[in-house]
């Protein structure tokens, strides 16, 4: 197995001020991203293969072993009734933290054709397929007002110390060889290059970072990884000044054979006391 595969990763070309990115698409006809993105060929360290242990203290995540007891990951019922309490308890042990709670959860299926990792569709479509963008999903607007709409707090009430952090599975019942998800350590990127991108929706407003290249940036994967194997990794931490998070995005392996399974995927985002 390599230590590293060297692939293209889709970032923001150059900062835009008023970056969004809308849901649906808009009424006046504009695109619905008013960014311009760019490939930079970039090497992804194999982390099973890194001389360095990989951890949550120093990269912001981790890989563990975890088989689930949900038998059927497009029951929502069972996701949330199941999958959502087995994932607190991993969670909290991992952690070592006494409050976690699952709060949304998202099924990705790449196409049969396997369309481009190309960064400009996937999130909103009927079937969301893998996100080929570099990106982080929440920033100092976004995340503490919708953990202030979870615990039902107001928006300027103080909240107590909290981290979001994602866990990410794939559903293919062989090795994924498609479209695997990278991962950057957390502490090689910068603030300068967290770039607000405002998302759209019918009914409100979200906000992600889009991510400006950087090669201080150092990217991970996990090859041929099993269906019971979850990606643990840092969205928001409210203590850290300046802000930590990491960075990812789903990238084409060039290993990959062409005729392999497409990628099936299952998110989870876990707010964290």
């Amino acid at each position: 197995m390599s230590d590293s595969v060297i692939a293209p990763l889709n970032y923001l070309a150059e900062r835009v001020e008023q970056l969004e990115t809308w849901s649906y698409d808009p009424p006046d006809g504009r695109a619905r991203f008013n960014g311009r993105l760019r490939a930079y060929q970039t090497t992804i360290t194999n982390a099973r293969e890194c001389p360095e242990r990989i951890s949550h203290e120093h990269h912001g995540f981790s890989c563990l072993r975890r088989a689930s007891s949900v038998s059927d990951f497009l029951d929502e019922e069972s996701i949330r009734k199941t999958g959502y309490a087995e994932a607190v308890e991993w969670v909290k042990d991992t952690l070592q933290t006494s409050a976690a709670i699952v709060f949304d959860h998202t099924y990705r299926r790449r196409l049969p054709d396997r369309p481009p990792l190309d960064g400009t569709g996937g999130s909103f479509s009927a079937v969301r397929t893998p996100v080929g963008r570099v990106h982080a999903d929440f920033t100092p607007n976004s995340a503490p007002n919708r953990v202030a709409a979870l615990m039902g707090y107001g928006t300027k009430d103080p909240l107590p110390p909290y981290r979001i952090y994602g866990l990410w599975r794939p559903l293919n019942r062989r090795p994924l060889q498609d479209a695997p998800l990278a991962l950057a350590k957390a502490s090689s990127v910068t603030t300068s290059e967290l770039v607000p991108n405002a998302i759209i929706y019918p009914d409100r407003r979200g906000e992600t970072y889009a991510i400006l290249h950087s090669h201080r940036h150092q990217w991970f994967y996990f090859p041929a990884m099993q269906c019971d194997e979850v990606l643990l990794f840092l969205h928001y931490d409210s203590k850290s000044s300046p802000h930590i998070t990491v960075p990812h995005t789903a990238f084409e392996d060039p290993t990959s054979p062409p005729d392999c399974e497409p990628r099936e995927s299952l998110e989870m985002r876990i707010l964290v006391f």
